[in-house]
């Protein structure tokens, strides 16, 4: 059974704190939602098989998942103007889903 976190989210997601407003568009064209959500963009070492080392961002949005119920490989989050294409997502069981994004 899933914990109720609803109240933490608000908490957690709050506009005045970390939280930024991202533009989530589906590719089915269904309509554009605004959801709230934590953006990071973790640099992570890649091994590209030499002797010096690579790095790569690695772009995420946590969010709620009723905000994105619906998820799909090739939807769209737009944050300050930057368009990234959702390439994987987990959901957590609590209710927080975790978009992977890549720069479009």
């Amino acid at each position: 059974m899933p914990l109720p976190l609803n109240n933490d989210l608000d908490v957690i997601l709050n506009l005045d704190e970390f939280a930024v407003q991202a533009t989530y568009r589906r590719k089915d064209a269904l309509g554009d939602s605004t959801i709230k959500g934590i953006f990071d963009n973790e640099t992570v070492p890649v091994d590209a098989g030499g002797f010096t080392a690579v790095h790569q961002e690695q772009p995420r949005f946590t969010c709620r998942t009723v905000d994105v119920p619906n998820v799909s490989y090739d939807d769209y989050l737009i944050l300050s103007s930057v368009e990234y294409r959702i390439v994987a997502w987990v959901h957590n069981g609590v209710g927080e889903t975790v978009l992977q994004l890549e720069k479009n």
